[in-house]
């Protein structure tokens, strides 16, 4: 199964640039392909919104929620274990993790950035995505409550993924815990 869904929401969950908002009528395009309409919907629904605003707002709002929102990270093991030693043995896990699957991982990013992780699911088989997300679904669900809280329109994004995960196998029920 192509996994390119999990590539495009990690390419939109990254900071905001001229150059994101450039790619943004070829994103739209690529998921035309998609055969979900309830994915597709929320994809062009947050490129319609991100579109809207000028790039100085989509940054604010960036910022607000990822950069100073301690619930709201994209560090998946931030929200559990915070600044812990755990949390160190955790990414170290998650990076040995990615090297047994043939991913290599840099030091721009910590392993547990949501668009790493993505980035990985879409370049890995369906049954390795499954298993780190799988891991790691509380901890996504939780931020995608957070953004659902303060009204971010970035959970169009984790609906989007949520709908996409199912699709790829990762059980409802598991979601419902999530």
């Amino acid at each position: 199964m192509n996994q390119h869904i999990y590539q495009l929401i990690s390419f939109l969950l990254n900071y905001p640039t001229e150059e994101m908002i450039d790619i943004l009528p070829e994103i739209e395009r690529e998921i035309e392909e998609q055969t979900n309409s309830q994915i597709t919907g929320n994809i062009k629904q947050f490129i319609q919104q991100s579109k809207e605003m000028s790039l100085d707002d989509w940054i604010t709002h960036y910022i607000e929620h990822f950069d100073f929102g301690r619930l709201t990270n994209l560090y998946v093991t931030y929200l559990k274990l915070g600044e812990q030693r755990e949390r160190g043995l955790e990414l170290l896990k998650l990076k040995k993790y990615y090297e047994a699957h043939g991913f290599e991982v840099t030091d721009k990013e910590l392993p547990d950035y949501l668009p790493v992780i993505l980035e990985f699911c879409a370049n890995v088989s369906v049954e390795a995505s499954n298993e780190l997300l799988s891991m790691h679904q509380q901890a996504i669900g939780e931020i995608h409550g957070k953004l659902q809280e303060n009204n971010s329109y970035y959970s169009l994004l984790f609906d989007a993924l949520f709908l996409y995960m199912e699709e790829n196998g990762v059980t409802a029920v598991a979601l419902e815990e999530a």
